[in-house]
């Protein structure tokens, strides 16, 4: 046991939450704690979206505008215990729009591998989240936190669509990843092209090919594609367990190990900018701040779970 929530618990808790925040709905106070608990861990707040289309799902399905006060009351209690049960199982039911979806998730340190109904495969990072809705004429994936690679199966009467908030990436039969940061996300194209656009400016779009990787601002769209060609491979190293740090800065490589990591990673500012070049486990985080120490002619600091690299 890493003496970290259960998973199964940080669930029903967002479903008590969801339920709390149907019955007294724009209560500051009550929204103020729903956040105050998202935040205290990077799970919870994939949670609470599930919990939410969920609940929206059986409270759809069980509505009734006649209903006196003390039936609504009672369906309410039989809807939250309804959720908080369907969450505690590992329920994958959920919705996009009207489709019926399929929800996934990593923990922090975790990659998943799934093997998608129309022959596509789907990798999730750590710390991710989606859900996946495929009907007869369109393939929908909602990625609502973290970072997803994606080998898509050939249809062209059915596109391929990855949502990252207000961000799209359409695709027919090729491979790409997006990692959401926020409202904005990144896009690295590994074979084929896609269709890139944010809804909040459709105007600005663009066409990646293989070899292209892309930032995207929910505000502004699409930036100047960035052609990174083989190194391709070293950006989405990921999805064999490992990171491949070409001249990033010290600073900056500690915050992506930070993503694999419940221990976390701190640089003394001096040491910052400096550069590091190497191949490391994604989980190895003692291993890259030993490493990384000798590099910057610091030593590493650990005290009460937490290690820093200091002078």
């Amino acid at each position: 046991m890493d003496g970290r929530e259960p998973a199964a618990e940080i669930e029903a808790a967002a479903a008590r939450w969801i339920a709390a925040r149907d019955a007294a709905p724009g209560d500051p106070v009550l929204a103020a704690a729903i956040e105050r608990w998202a935040d205290g861990d990077t799970r919870r707040r994939g949670a609470l979206i599930r919990a939410e289309a969920i609940w929206l799902t059986m409270a759809g399905a069980n509505a009734s505008t006649e209903a006196p006060p003390a039936t609504r009351a009672s369906r309410r209690g039989l809807l939250a215990a309804g959720l908080a049960a369907v969450a505690v199982l590992g329920g994958v039911g959920t919705w996009i729009g009207n489709e019926r979806a399929a929800t996934y998730a990593t923990e922090i340190g975790q990659r998943r591998r799934v093997a998608l109904a129309d022959g596509s495969t789907m990798i999730l990072n750590t710390a991710s989240a989606s859900s996946v809705a495929m009907t007869p004429d369109r393939r929908r994936i909602d990625l609502s936190a973290g970072e997803a690679w994606f080998a898509v199966a050939h249809d062209r009467a059915r596109p391929f669509i990855v949502s990252a908030g207000d961000i799209r990436v359409e695709a027919v039969g090729t491979a790409f990843a997006v990692r959401r940061t926020g409202d904005d996300a990144e896009v690295v194209v590994t074979e084929g092209r896609v269709r890139v656009w944010s809804e909040a400016n459709p105007a600005r779009f663009s066409t990646l090919d293989a070899g292209q990787r892309a930032a995207v601002s929910r505000a502004t769209g699409v930036a100047a594609p960035e052609r990174v060609g083989a190194a391709v491979a070293d950006a989405l190293a990921w999805r064999t367990g490992e990171v491949v740090l070409d001249g990033m800065t010290l600073g900056d490589a500690a915050a992506e190990f930070n993503r694999y990591s419940t221990r976390q990673l701190a640089v003394e500012a001096s040491l910052a900018d400096r550069r590091i070049v190497g191949r490391f486990r994604a989980g190895d985080i003692d291993g890259f701040a030993r490493a990384a120490a000798i590099v910057a002619g610091g030593r590493v600091e650990q005290a009460e779970g937490k290690i820093r690299i200091t002078r």
